[in-house]
């Protein structure tokens, strides 16, 4: 029960930040994906069915919050997850330029994941469009992102 309860005040920070604050912080209307990223670090972190499970609840949500395609950020946003956990396990070492790396490359894999599949299920090119506007802008700010939370974290471990 404790698990659920921390995953709903997680989920509520990282929208609160994703969907108020950012937009007035950040100068150009990009807003990072933070719900993505979480996933993915989750994965890289702990390699395992957790990222999987906690890819389909945040991506069930975000759908549901942008209304359309819900199954489609459910799936890509759990897939993102098993990806980053595998590429963990496969060749990189938990590090915080690892983490980075991972976070960047599984976001450019679940968001085209997203856009193919919105594409198909609306018959529009506009999800891929809107992909190759916004896809490398999100990648590369969730690597950065990554790379920050996984050296905070790497540090708060060797300082406790």
């Amino acid at each position: 029960m404790r698990r659920w309860i921390a995953i709903f005040i997680v989920l509520t920070l990282l929208l609160a930040t994703q969907t108020i604050v950012l937009p007035i912080w950040l100068p150009f209307g990009f807003v990072p994906d933070l719900l993505l990223l979480t996933v993915v670090l989750v994965g890289f972190w702990k390699p395992g069915s957790s990222a999987f499970w906690l890819g389909l609840i945040f991506g069930f949500f975000q759908g549901w919050l942008h209304g359309i395609g819900w199954w489609a950020f459910a799936l890509s946003r759990a897939f993102a997850g098993v990806f980053a956990g595998w590429m963990r396990t496969q060749w990189l070492w938990q590090s915080a330029p690892a983490a980075g790396f991972c976070a960047g490359i599984s976001t450019i894999v679940a968001e085209t994941l997203l856009s193919l599949l919105l594409a198909l299920s609306e018959r529009s090119l506009l999800p891929i469009a809107l992909f190759l506007t916004v896809g490398s802008f999100e990648a590369s700010s969730n690597a950065i992102l990554g790379f920050a939370f996984s050296l905070i974290r790497r540090l708060r471990e060797v300082t406790m």
